[in-house]
């Protein structure tokens, strides 16, 4: 498996870590546990066969898994070529994959795999908040996921297009975890939509955002910066920032993580709860009006005149 650091906890001030785990079939992790790092995992390509807190997922494109601090998971990856994105809190846990593996000049897998798993030792892993557990176990019974949120902070797996929704304007939001599954640490949101327009440029100044694409094309103002992310592309926009984002494909993706997750009531408050589960041909109106009423309970700080502004 090849582990590709997107972001380290040196990079975000001991925040979080994302990397992409890239590989072939027979790869991934034994079982482990993080001492206080709360980890997702979004799987972009292939299928991952995940032990999470005692069952068994087979985790497909567009699967999200929550993994609380301190439970029991490991991974093994099923196809000729796996991908998936690992979101760690705190700046130690992705640090295990520095210190347990070596470095690689390459960008996928070997055709040949040098090791499992498996062989990693148990114990605990020095610096990196994480405890090798031992090989995964065999031979549990297979668990489908989830359709909806649960209630509280426990490990789940959330199936491809399912969780909170929300129509806002021509885009569809998904939380695909919510400050009540993370302990307010962080939450995760989806946003699928149309080419169209930027965004009014704002900036947050008690939260960061974690902008990846996933399918589609994104052009994004961030600070001085403009910039073009295509599938796969990672942008970073911590506290402070001004920025903005335009979708450029018909149909595009990004998948975002928001920390701390104080940010959450924003998008109910700009658009509706709705049942659907793609973007709509025939939007509905932003609710500028709604956030310009609530704007001190927001993190939020306008840069521009939105459209629309005070039109219900």
């Amino acid at each position: 498996m090849v582990a590709s650091s997107y972001a380290t906890g040196a990079e975000t001030g001991d925040s979080f870590g994302l990397t992409m785990l890239t590989g072939g079939a027979g790869a991934g992790l034994p079982l482990l546990r993080h001492g206080a790092s709360h980890a997702g995992l979004y799987v972009m390509d292939g299928v991952v066969d995940l032990i999470l807190a005692g069952r068994r997922y087979q985790l497909v494109r567009g699967d999200y898994a929550s993994i609380p601090a301190g439970t029991d998971w490991g991974l093994t990856m099923q196809r000729l070529r796996n991908v998936a994105m690992l979101f760690q809190t705190g700046g130690n846990a992705s640090g295990l994959f520095a210190a347990t593996g070596r470095a690689y000049e390459g960008f996928v897998q070997p055709d040949t795999t040098p090791g499992r798993a498996d062989d990693l030792a148990a114990g605990s892993v020095t610096g990196c908040d994480t405890e090798i557990l031992g090989p995964l176990p065999a031979e549990l019974p297979l668990d489908e996921g989830r359709t909806s949120l649960p209630d509280g902070t426990e490990p789940f797996v959330i199936r491809s297009g399912e969780g909170d929704h929300v129509i806002v304007g021509e885009q569809l939001f998904t939380y695909t975890s919510r400050n009540r599954n993370t302990g307010g640490e962080f939450f995760t949101l989806l946003t699928e939509g149309p080419e169209g327009p930027m965004i009014p440029p704002h900036k947050h100044l008690r939260h960061d955002e974690m902008f990846f694409c996933v399918d589609g094309a994104v052009r994004m103002k961030a600070g001085d910066d403009l910039v073009e992310l295509a599938p796969g592309d990672f942008l970073f926009v911590p506290r402070g920032t001004p920025h903005a984002y335009q979708f450029l494909r018909p149909y595009t993706r990004l998948m975002g993580w928001l920390k701390p997750g104080i940010f959450e009531p924003f998008f109910e408050i700009l658009g509706d709860a709705a049942d659907i589960t793609v973007y709509p041909q025939h939007p509905l109106p932003f609710r500028f009006d709604r956030v310009l009423e609530r704007l001190g309970e927001l993190d939020i700080v306008p840069l521009g005149a939105p459209p629309g502004a005070g039109q219900p």
